[in-house]
């Protein structure tokens, strides 16, 4: 490594960082085959915050709402859909079809142990249930902070700032541990923070690499 400064804190995304989220989307796809288009729609416009700052929660929920559709009766259609379908579905695949990475639960209780501050950095609302449906307690981490609640997406500099206040470390002492270049790469960059990304398959290198990887580098680097 080439900071030699020691890690005091690790800051994880959720969705495709703690778990293989290819099982739960082919499980949104095979369950939802006449909701196919809208599904992929729905993921698309959501791909497309990433980044941004609207100030709040009903902000965000409302400019969601209008990229899906711009007749309001359209756009309450949408609401009933994501509300009434897609989320209910969404953690019943995270219960049936998904499984945390081997060893999770160790790690985390293994680096909390020996002192350092855990964090947990999501874009998507929900994030109790999220981990409940996966068997894991939010109390696994000292620090929570779901984005879309506050109308902003990774790597918007509001959220980066919220980060490094509710971790209550120097950039320097943290390492963010995520799945996606656009967004958690790009995050752990503007706060200052070194960066881990899992890559399920793929070529391996010195930033990207599969979990197992990921848990031996972070058990490395913090001596834990």
């Amino acid at each position: 490594m080439a900071d030699a400064r020691p890690i005091r804190g690790v800051v994880f995304d959720l969705d495709g960082t703690l778990y293989d989220k290819r099982a739960l989307e082919w499980y949104m796809l095979r369950s939802m085959p006449l909701a196919l288009l809208r599904l992929l729609r729905y993921t698309r416009v959501r791909g497309g915050l990433a980044g941004q700052d609207f100030g709040d929660g009903p902000a965000i929920a409302r400019v969601t709402l209008e990229r899906l559709s711009k007749d309001p009766r359209a756009q309450q259609r949408w609401q009933r859909w994501i509300t009434e379908h897609y989320e209910p579905r969404l953690l019943r695949g995270l219960r049936e079809a998904s499984t945390l990475y081997p060893g999770v639960p160790a790690l985390l209780a293994r680096l909390r142990a020996a002192g350092l501050r855990l964090g947990l950095v999501s874009d998507y609302r929900g994030v109790p249930a999220r981990l409940a449906a996966l068997g894991l307690a939010p109390e696994a981490f000292d620090f929570v902070l779901v984005t879309e609640d506050l109308g902003a997406m990774k790597p918007s500099a509001r959220m980066v700032a919220a980060t490094l206040a509710g971790m209550a470390l120097p950039a320097a002492a943290m390492v963010m541990i995520g799945d996606r270049a656009f967004a958690d790469q790009r995050f752990a960059e503007a706060a200052g923070m070194r960066f881990l990304g899992v890559r399920p398959r793929g070529k391996a290198d010195d930033t990207w690499m599969p979990w197992p990887a990921v848990e031996a580098e972070l058990l490395r680097w913090t001596g834990a």
